[in-house]
């Protein structure tokens, strides 16, 4: 399943970048998405930098895949930030521990008029006979929420920063 989601951000790239790979900042936004237990590792300098990122997230799952899905998920995620032109990119895979689901794709940075945009683009998918379609499509619905998520949250964090 493909999942896009685009936000214009008021903000400068640089500065989006920044909170975007800073520690503090992303525990910040984890928590403020009901992440518990959020341990953040960065590694690198600007703009080559990757980011581990662990945390508990609550899940409602319908009764379908219930058995495979807790009611709280541990979820582990890496970026790795790398700057493409004007752009600043980061590959991203997200494992779901004991959830059979595949979630990798990309964020990206963008220059969006005077200001710049945030858009990640994932392919989720599940091999699971039988069910996996409806794994995936809880996964991939899932995923699209929190990334709306974030980009609010982002969005409060660069209007106090500025």
């Amino acid at each position: 399943m493909d999942v896009r989601v685009k936000q214009a951000l008021k903000a400068d790239l640089e500065t989006a970048f920044k909170l975007c790979t800073e520690a503090k900042s992303l525990e910040a936004t984890y928590e403020q998405l009901g992440g518990t237990d959020v341990r953040i590792k960065r590694e690198g300098r600007a703009p080559n930098v990757k980011i581990s990122i662990s945390r508990k997230m609550p899940a409602d799952a319908p009764a379908a895949i219930k058995r495979f899905v807790p009611a709280v998920n541990e979820v582990a995620h890496t970026e790795k930030w790398r700057l493409e032109g004007d752009y600043h990119v980061a590959d991203i895979v997200v494992e779901i521990k004991g959830v059979p689901v595949k979630i990798a794709g990309t964020k990206a940075l963008i220059p969006d008029k005077k200001a710049c945009a945030v858009e990640w683009h994932f392919d989720v998918t599940s091999g699971v006979p039988l069910v996996g379609r409806v794994l995936a499509g809880f996964a991939a619905e899932q995923l699209k929420g929190n990334l709306e998520d974030e980009a609010a949250v982002l969005k409060k964090q660069l209007a106090k920063a500025g």
